[in-house]
């Protein structure tokens, strides 16, 4: 289906530019250079010859799983001040000058910061914030693209550093009342597509299901206090930040959750060897990084399917408009669609059912009664 696309595909030519500008611009003498929101590019290795030790920080776990294909280990935090730094901007402006503070705050005086950004993605704003954030920089611009540095000097100002990285970190959110972190999706408000599936979904769910993409847990979170039937809770995510939040947003049910962090395209979902589920529910992703990439969940909907058991079901929440149903024909999952609102619609399948079995109404919750369960399918 053409899910695989490397990541220089996606990142092209921003990474590139600011690899190879790190190359030919930082001394050879640099001992640590931290590279934030590290991506998979052969100029890496060279990078990695001009250091004593090359750190890399990478929290998606597609991503991860191509740099450590190229042999390079990655970090989950920064222990020692670096020579120098390389950042990649992500898709949210907050965690991106949570990021930028947090590289000035941990460069050692007089080194410097390089930063690669698209022009479509707001490099000038961000080549601004730097400017707010350290004094002086340097900029030029190639390929649609602006590279920007600034030396850690005495016009850093530390305040705003500070600022910026509390602002980013994990914290309550009271519009959903969970513990959510800018970044993630819909971190600051409950989507719109997840609160429709929460709407729609049984009244109650027992066994043991699995949350795929889970995010920060906000299906979870209401699953679980609502069902309290639920034996196991396997929650599954490609961000390792968001699926620390949900560790945190399930904690007085943690006898029973699993959490996993996987790439849900290429690698294997729980329950692996074990007892195949009983449900899933999902509110699947099309984007990868900040490019529309519609395959990705149509992919992790099949992968997703492998996990249930004969007769199991899967909930799901998708764009009115993106084709799902396709994917679910060729998983052998019977399917309708429940509803359409809001350009939202929600999808119930069942595993390996019969026709007649999957036109039955025997999803067990109030608000169902008046369905039209062989409604036309978008």
């Amino acid at each position: 289906m053409g899910v695989q696309v490397r990541t220089e595909q996606l990142y092209m030519p921003a990474t590139q530019l600011l690899y190879q500008a790190a190359i030919e611009t930082l001394d050879d003498r640099s001992k640590e250079i931290v590279v934030f929101n590290a991506h998979a590019s052969p100029l890496l290795e060279k990078i990695s010859d001009r250091c004593d030790r090359l750190i890399l920080l990478q929290h998606y776990k597609p991503e991860y799983n191509e740099l450590k294909r190229m042999g390079l280990a990655c970090s989950q935090k920064i222990e020692t001040n670096a020579d120098a730094a390389l950042l990649i901007p992500s898709k949210n402006r907050q965690q991106t000058l949570g990021w930028m503070a947090e590289a000035m705050e941990n460069l050692v005086d007089g080194e410097k910061l390089l930063v690669g950004c698209a022009n479509k993605h707001g490099a000038k704003s961000y080549e601004n914030a730097l400017k707010t954030l350290a004094g002086n920089i340097g900029s030029s611009s190639k390929s649609k693209c602006r590279l920007f540095s600034a030396r850690k000097s005495a016009s850093f100002n530390s305040e705003l550093a500070q600022q910026w990285i509390t602002e980013a970190q994990p914290q309550h959110v009271e519009s959903h009342g969970l513990i959510s972190q800018p970044g993630l999706f819909s971190w600051d408000r409950p989507d719109t597509g997840s609160q429709l599936l929460l709407k729609y979904l049984p009244e109650t769910l027992h066994g043991r299901g699995m949350d795929l993409c889970c995010g920060y847990g906000l299906l979870s979170e209401q699953l679980l206090k609502t069902s309290p039937d639920i034996e196991m809770l396997y929650l599954v995510e490609a961000d390792r930040l968001a699926l620390q939040c949900a560790e945190q947003n399930t904690m007085p049910w943690q006898e029973k959750i699993r959490p996993h962090w996987l790439d849900a395209v290429a690698d294997p979902l729980p329950p692996f060897q074990k007892t195949k589920l009983d449900w899933i529910i999902c509110n699947p992703p099309f984007h990868r990084g900040q490019d529309r990439h519609v395959p990705l969940g149509q992919t992790i909907i099949a992968n997703g399917c492998k996990s249930l058991k004969r007769g199991g079901r899967l909930y799901m929440v998708a764009n009115r408009k993106l084709p799902y149903e396709a994917t679910l024909d060729r998983m052998l999952m019977r399917h309708r669609t429940v509803v359409q609102e809001q350009g939202f619609k929600i999808i119930e399948a069942t595993k390996g059912a019969s026709k007649r079995a999957a036109q039955k109404p025997d999803m067990e919750t109030t608000g169902t009664e008046g369905w039209d369960f062989d409604c036309e399918q978008a």
